[in-house]
């Protein structure tokens, strides 16, 4: 089991019809699915949405050698979706309970980035919704912080909130995130020096890209030609019916990207 930091990789995707990502992102796909023959290769997950069915495969194999990753992602039309490559961390067990996304009502959300301190997640957590965790990990826990919060506050605000609480509760804390709404993708991007030095300077940078029927975005870990990079410590939200693209600040709204 590692114990280092090496996280994990994202990808989401949104469209204005049904289509399957390795289709519609070609190459990008494939190197994306390559990054799971190093370091991350500690599970697998994908969240899809098809005229409003959500659906969760997740498994603590590598995508690398499943064949059930490539029959998941290659034979699922959808409109939406996300997938997630896991790097366990902070010693955690390879298991399907702590691999992500995680699905939570209609949410669905992956992480990238480390916790250290798991338990002080918690208390940002509704009762209700604490009772009912199933794995060991933060980001579990972070989703679920987030959940709480949006009972309170609008997505964006919530984000914020739950970010800014984390940050004083966390050391170093990475809160890198994918989270898909029935309205939006969501993706938040955090500062990208937290990563370890052996992982590169890169290792948290956010790029999406804009097609002409979809909009994806991505970890790095290979070379995104086409991409934009997402700001560091924003908010980016993907309208799913128009695809409209708009980066936040986590204090106030930035500026509209498309």
């Amino acid at each position: 089991m590692r114990t280092v930091e090496a996280m994990c990789r994202l990808l989401g995707f949104v469209s204005h019809t049904e289509t399957t990502i390795p289709d519609a992102l070609g190459h990008d796909f494939e190197e994306f699915t390559a990054l799971s023959a190093g370091l991350h290769g500690d599970g697998w997950g994908f969240s899809g949405e098809r005229r409003g069915q959500r659906t969760l495969t997740v498994a603590a194999e590598s995508a690398h050698t499943s064949r059930d990753y490539d029959a998941v992602l290659r034979g699922s039309r959808v409109t939406s979706g996300i997938a997630h490559l896991r790097a366990a961390t902070l010693d955690l067990p390879v298991s399907e309970a702590n691999t992500h996304p995680f699905v939570h009502g209609d949410l669905s959300f992956a992480h990238n980035g480390s916790i250290r301190e798991i338990a002080s997640i918690e208390p940002l957590i509704d009762a209700d919704l604490r009772a009912g965790i199933r794995g060991d990990t933060d980001s579990e826990r972070y989703l679920l912080a987030l959940v709480s919060e949006f009972r309170r506050a609008s997505v964006v605000d919530a984000i914020r909130t739950v970010v800014s609480r984390l940050g004083e509760v966390a050391e170093e804390a990475s809160l890198n995130a994918l989270l898909l709404t029935p309205d939006e993708l969501i993706i938040v991007a955090d500062d990208a020096s937290k990563a370890p030095d052996f992982l590169g300077a890169d290792y948290y940078e956010l790029a999406y890209r804009v097609g002409a029927d979809f909009t994806a975005v991505a970890s790095s870990g290979w070379q995104r030609d086409g991409w934009q990079r997402v700001p560091e410590r924003s908010i980016l939200t993907i309208d799913r019916r128009t695809q409209h693209v708009t980066v936040h600040e986590l204090d106030t709204v930035l500026t509209s990207a498309a």
